[in-house]
This record gives structure tokens, sequence and C-alpha cells, in this order.
């Protein structure tokens, strides 16, 4: 009889373990990218009466005897299935449509992996959860090795062509029209000319002046074919550095100087006039004509401010300023992840384009970076919505939403828990009644035990 004592009450705790579990995934039915936990059951060994033998000749064979001694919890597997989509129509909350995870960092700079895509930007512009946690940012579309660089949007940065080699090759279109646009420019020239000399042997001049108009081109226009437009004009002379600057300056021929002055008359272009290139007789950095404007300066009360921040179907944060203008990222053809930098007036600056002079750009990182393993379910569940590495995961895999086998994202909004509330009571009834029936075992046994204890009184 202790022998039923003893399995019944295995079957009355492994139900209350059941029921543990789905205590838990109930208490979770709204926590953000909850997965469900399933116990399933196996039998403890049994005890044998009797193994059975084989059939002879003269005889049939018989079956084993057995008696079981129970059952236990055979394992507890995690859900992984995606939970539905809940819209907030907040731009910073995402979910991952698919298979992957967001990758996360705490203080100590150790990685968490987690489906929780609410998000937040914090003081220091980093994009982090919603314990403060860092998100890491990815450093290629597909690498066997995580990334060791944040999300984070730069406080400053200037984004400009200067120094480059091609630029005589540039379209002006492809350079920023707030600082070049189309119309005339009037150029003034001093022309001093030595004419002769008088009675004491002092030189006479002649002073002459001039205006001419420059047309500042729109379309596609090179930048080498702006500063022959000013190369044309008598007493300028522009010299191209062959460091993708050019340089411009009064010309001089012997006896003859020349003075160079721009007017503000007429429909004048906004890189000479706003950018204070007036009166300038001494020598100027064409490229100055491609420096684009500080984006994102705390520090400084003229500068642009960031106004809004989403999140597009790669993972890539899209950052939009007061002026109008963009900073992203975007994949090129070669698979590898570029800046885009959008003025705003539509041109976009992209690649090497965009700069880390005089910014902090170079530590910053707009792609979000997603995670794959052989076994997801290897995975060591934390609080706080976060997964840790465990030695049955295999190797991980990192990269970006919608290439390789990663998921998309989805914006302004979070993934649900997946829990089945229905199979969540269907399996608490079950496990409820699994309990009321090994305790009914129970009271039978112990009251057959009870009876025999009587016999020989």
């Amino acid at each position: 009889m202790s022998q039923a004592l003893h399995t019944s009450s295995t079957g009355i705790n492994a139900g209350q373990s059941q029921i543990n579990v789905i205590a838990h995934n109930v208490a979770n039915i709204n926590t953000v990218a909850f997965k469900s936990a399933n116990m399933t059951f196996e039998t403890l060994y049994s005890h044998n009466l009797s193994h059975g033998s084989a059939a002879t000749k003269d005889g049939g064979g018989t079956n084993p005897k057995q008696i079981g001694l129970g059952v236990k919890v055979g394992g507890i597997t995690r859900n992984f299935v995606n939970g539905t989509f809940v819209s907030t129509g907040r731009s910073l909350d995402t979910m991952i449509s698919g298979s992957g995870f967001y990758v996360v960092q705490d203080a100590g700079k150790h990685s968490y992996f987690t489906r929780d895509g609410i998000f937040n930007i914090d003081s220091e512009g980093n994009l982090v959860t919603q314990n403060g946690m860092k998100v890491m940012g990815a450093k290629s579309v597909y690498s066997n090795a995580g990334s060791d660089t944040t999300v984070k949007i730069p406080k400053n940065m200037i984004a400009n062509v200067k120094g480059d080699p091609d630029i005589a090759d540039k379209s002006i279109q492809d350079l920023n029209n707030a600082s070049i646009t189309e119309g005339t420019v009037m150029v003034q020239v001093t022309k001093t000319e030595v004419t002769g000399t008088d009675a004491d042997g002092n030189p006479i001049t002649q002073t002459t002046t001039t205006k001419t108009p420059v047309t500042i081109p729109s379309g596609d226009k090179k930048v080498s074919e702006l500063m022959s437009n000013f190369d044309n004009v008598e007493g300028i002379k522009v010299t191209n550095n062959n460091d993708g600057t050019y340089t411009y300056s009064p010309e001089n021929s012997g006896d003859t100087t020349y003075t160079i002055e721009f007017l503000s008359e007429g429909t004048t272009s906004n890189f000479l006039a706003e950018s204070g290139w007036r009166n300038s007789t001494t020598t100027k950095q064409m490229s100055k004509i491609a420096s684009l404007q500080d984006m994102v300066n705390y520090n400084n009360t003229n500068a642009i401010s960031l106004i809004d921040t989403a999140i597009d179907e790669n993972g890539i944060l899209i950052a939009t300023y007061s002026d109008g203008s963009i900073l992203t990222q975007f994949v090129d053809a070669a698979q590898t992840i570029q800046w885009r930098y959008t003025t705003p007036e539509g041109v976009d600056i992209t690649g090497n384009d965009v700069t880390a002079e005089g910014s902090s750009i170079a530590n910053s990182n707009f792609a979000l970076e997603l995670a794959t393993m052989v076994n997801q379910e290897g995975l060591i569940s934390l609080n706080n919505n976060l997964w840790e590495w465990g030695p049955d995961c295999g190797e991980i895999y990192y990269g970006m939403a919608g290439e390789m086998s990663f998921g998309a994202i989805e914006s302004g909004g979070y993934e649900e828990s997946n829990v089945d509330i229905a199979m969540e009571l269907s399996n608490m009834i079950m496990a409820q009644r699994m309990i009321q029936m090994n305790s009914r075992v129970f009271s039978a046994a112990s009251e057959v035990m009870q009876t025999l204890t009587y016999l020989g009184q």
C-alpha cells in the first residue's frame, strides 16, 4: 500500500508543477513579447514482477508483469511563435516580424537578447530599453560576431565633401542646395594698372572698375564647371589644388593688380552672400561651397534640433530635424552600411561625404543589430524580458532586420504575449483534475492501510 501512496504523490507533485507553469503564463498575458511555456510528463521506473518469457515449441510465451511507480516532469519548453502586433502609434515601439532578437547591453558591457522592442532615447542620444540598457547597432548585414557600437544619435555633425578628390566630378545637385542656389552673382573687379611715371619718377596708375554677372547653374552642372564660371571673369584666378579643393584669388600680372568684391545686387547666390564671400581680396578655399551646416549641437542655440525619430523595416533609425533635414543609414549594393544626409531641399549626401569631422558621428550607429541562434529554445530566461545565452544555444549569428534569415521590423507598436488563454485554462483544468484524482488514490491507499492496521485487533 505504501507504493500506491508514493505513486499518487508523484502525480500530485507533477500536477502542482504544471499549475505553477500555467500561473506564470497567465500572469504574463500582457507582458511585451512574452513567450509561453508548456510542460510535458514522463513515466517513472516500473517495478518488474516478471520479465516475461519467450514462446517454446511446447508452450506459449508470457508478457512482463510491471507496476509503474508514478510520473515525473519530462520537460518545460518555450513557444517562440510570434505574438500579435499591438499598435501604439509611437515611432520607437517596434516588433520583429519573424525570427531574431534585439541585442542590448548593460552598464557592465554584458550583452543580452530581447524581443521587447519598446525603446526610448536618453539624454546622450542613446537608444535604450525601458530599463536603460543600450541597444546595439549592427556593424554589417551579416556577421558571426556581435557589434561593439550602440545605436546613438549624434549630438552634432558636419556633413561635407571637403578633401574629396572627386569633388570636381560631383554634381551641384549632389551638394547642399541650401548653400548653392541657382541665380546670378554680380562680381566687381577693380583693376589698378600702371600707365607711366610722373616727373618725380612715381608711378602713374589708372583704376577701372567692371561689374560682371556670373551665373550659378542648377541641375547636373559639375563643381568644376562652376569654378570655370569665375575663372572666365577678368582678374580672377581659379586654381585646382588637386586635393579636393579649389582656390580663387585676385590675378596679378606685372604692374597690374586686381581686387575682387562680390556684390549683393541682383539674384545673389546664398553661398556667396551668406558665407561672407565679400571684399575677397585674399585667397579663399572654394571647397567651402560644399560644406554643410552643423546638424545637431545642443550647445549651440542656433543649431537645428531633433524633432522626430522613426525606425524603418530594416531597423534603421530615421532622424528628422527642425529644418526638415534627415539623417539615416542605408545598405548599398556592396552590402555596406552607409550614412545618408538629406538636405531641407531634398538633396541626398551619402557615403564618405558624410564625415565625422567636428562631430560625434564616428561613435554613432543607426542600424539595430539582430541576433539569431541555432537553437533559440536553449536560451536562459531572465527578468526584464531578457534572455541569456545557454550552453545548448549553438552558434549565434548577427545582422540586420530584413536581411538573410532575420525578420523585418514593424514600427508603431510592439509584440504582445503569445499566451493562448483558452489553452491555459484547459490545461489548468486538466492539472486540477490530475491533482484531485491522485488525491483520491492517495486517500484510498491510506484507508486500505488503516483497514489492514485493524485486522489483528
